[in-house]
């Protein structure tokens, strides 16, 4: 007797696991967006505009790239990435196509760079920046030469109480654009410039180092 009995009883735990009603789905299956969310197939969502302008504003990066540090004859102090660290930071961060001339004088962190492949691409540039050189005045007087690698753009970020500015070149160092932020003389928050292409040409960063007069500019090495 104890052997049909112990089957009716196994046959009854095993009738709820098997029978499942019509236009329900048993606990174990998973949504196809959550499965693709978990595989990683999802596209991530990429930084906002506020985003973006935060990090410039309240960044201040140094130069993670090897690099060395030179005491110049006036006094300034310049970090400078080894060179082939640099080549290496072309060859392995630049992942997207430039954005050209058209993000010449735009804002790096609220300008919205129309890039290749159409809007899904869009980028704000500041959002992936690295930065490739800094110089001071050994004092408050600071910039950084931002680099994007994604819009393959470059400008200005510094700090404090002085003007900045960007110089472009041409390959054969002709001089090609330049870009400045007089802000700086009255804030001693970070500012930054405007940017400018960086694909086939080469970009410097610049304080006024003058206190009154005429611009002096202090210039980083040229990426």
């Amino acid at each position: 007797m104890r052997t049909p009995m112990r089957a009716a009883l196994l046959l009854a735990a095993l009738v709820p696991l098997i029978i499942v009603a019509p236009g329900t789905s048993s606990a174990s299956e998973t949504s196809p967006a959550a499965s693709a969310q978990a595989s990683g197939s999802a596209k991530p969502t990429l930084p906002t505009r506020e985003e973006a302008i935060a990090k410039e504003r309240y960044g201040r990066d140094d130069v993670t790239l090897p690099s060395r540090t030179v005491r110049h004859a006036d006094g300034s102090v310049e970090t400078i990435a080894d060179p082939a660290a640099v080549r290496a930071l072309s060859s392995t961060l630049r992942v997207g196509d430039s954005c050209g001339s058209a993000c010449d004088g735009k804002d790096p962190a609220s300008y919205l760079a129309p890039m290749p492949g159409g809007p899904s691409n869009y980028r704000y540039c500041s959002t992936d920046a690295v930065t490739v050189y800094t110089k001071s005045n050994g004092y408050d007087s600071r910039v950084e030469l931002r680099y994007s690698p994604g819009c393959r753009t470059a400008w200005t970020r510094g700090c404090c109480y002085t003007s900045i500015a960007g110089f472009g070149y041409y390959s054969n160092g002709n001089a090609r654009l330049s870009v400045y932020n007089h802000d700086g003389r009255f804030s001693g928050s970070s500012v930054w410039t405007a940017m400018l292409d960086d694909a086939g040409y080469t970009y410097k960063a610049c304080y006024d180092a003058q206190i009154g007069g005429p611009s002096i500019w202090s210039c980083t090495s040229r990426y």
